[in-house]
């Protein structure tokens, strides 16, 4: 599908940029430098890791509607609390002061900062990072509803083109070899009202794959047979020769939660009476 693919081009470059931006300040740095940068990347993908599994272990036991929203904020919130713990007890990689410490430098005396060189109070570096973050969550939404929306565009413009392929007047077999890509057909007869049909027997469902052919299922019984072209015509063919209006709805499945479809109103002498405008759904 599109959108899917979009998707996964976008994030590659995310990835790509990333690697590419570590490699360039991986380079800058001397040996010592780096190996302590590697072993805190190490022990941030560990951290990660198993705050992502607890809290999915944790978030499987919650109801299946709430369960992703539950395991992202406890995988967030596990993560926080696992590294403010370790902050507060001085464990996990070495911090640079202790880089430092170990491989002291020699130097004439102290020496003071300079006088326009400041260290940030916390609370300020706290709201900084997220603003920081919050800005790009902002920017990345923005980006995928954009896409989303493109995609859409794109989906309901390839409805219509199958849509405008079937004109009044047409037959059933002109129009059902006629449209193409829709998952799935579902027929019925426009039955009076006072005519309940319990059993499904004016009822047909079809599902066209790339071959050709069709996966035809009707009532009362449902049980599905693979079936030809000319042999779906005939069956059809068949099926509405009950002197009724039928309906034939096309569906056509992406990979977003909206859906687009049309309908195609078959009258009593087999021909096209009218045709929908192609409306989306979820």
């Amino acid at each position: 599908m599109l959108l899917a693919r979009v998707y996964g081009l976008l994030f590659l470059l995310l990835i790509a940029g990333t690697m590419f931006q570590s490699a360039r300040r991986h380079r800058r740095r001397d040996g010592a430098e780096r190996k302590r940068v590697w072993r805190a990347k190490l022990w941030y993908a560990f951290r990660l890791g198993v705050s992502g599994l607890v809290a999915l272990a944790i978030a499987l036991m919650a109801p299946h509607d709430s369960a992703a929203a539950i395991w992202i904020g406890l995988w967030v919130g596990l993560y926080w609390l696992w590294k403010f713990w370790e902050r507060r007890h001085g464990s996990g990689v070495a911090a640079p002061a202790n880089v430092q410490a170990a491989t002291p430098l020699r130097a004439s005396g102290p020496q003071a900062l300079p006088d326009d060189v400041t260290r940030r109070p916390l609370w300020w570096r706290v709201v900084r990072k997220t603003i920081i973050f919050g800005a790009g969550a902002v920017v990345l939404i923005v980006v995928l509803v954009s896409v989303m929306t493109l995609c859409l565009g794109y989906y309901a413009r390839q409805a219509r083109v199958e849509r405008d392929k079937v004109k009044k007047g047409m037959t059933v077999d002109e129009v059902l070899p006629l449209v193409h890509g829709a998952c799935g057909i579902r027929t019925h007869a426009v039955l009076p009202e006072n005519m309940p049909d319990e059993e499904s027997v004016h009822y047909v469902s079809l599902v066209q794959h790339q071959d050709g052919t069709f996966v035809w299922s009707s009532g009362p019984d449902f049980q599905s047979q693979q079936v030809t072209e000319e042999e779906a015509v005939g069956l059809m063919k068949q099926k509405m020769s009950d002197g009724y209006d039928w309906r034939w709805r096309y569906t056509f499945l992406n990979d977003t939660p909206q859906h687009f479809s049309f309908t195609v109103t078959f009258g009593s002498d087999g021909r096209v009476k009218d045709v929908t405008d192609v409306w989306g759904w979820d």
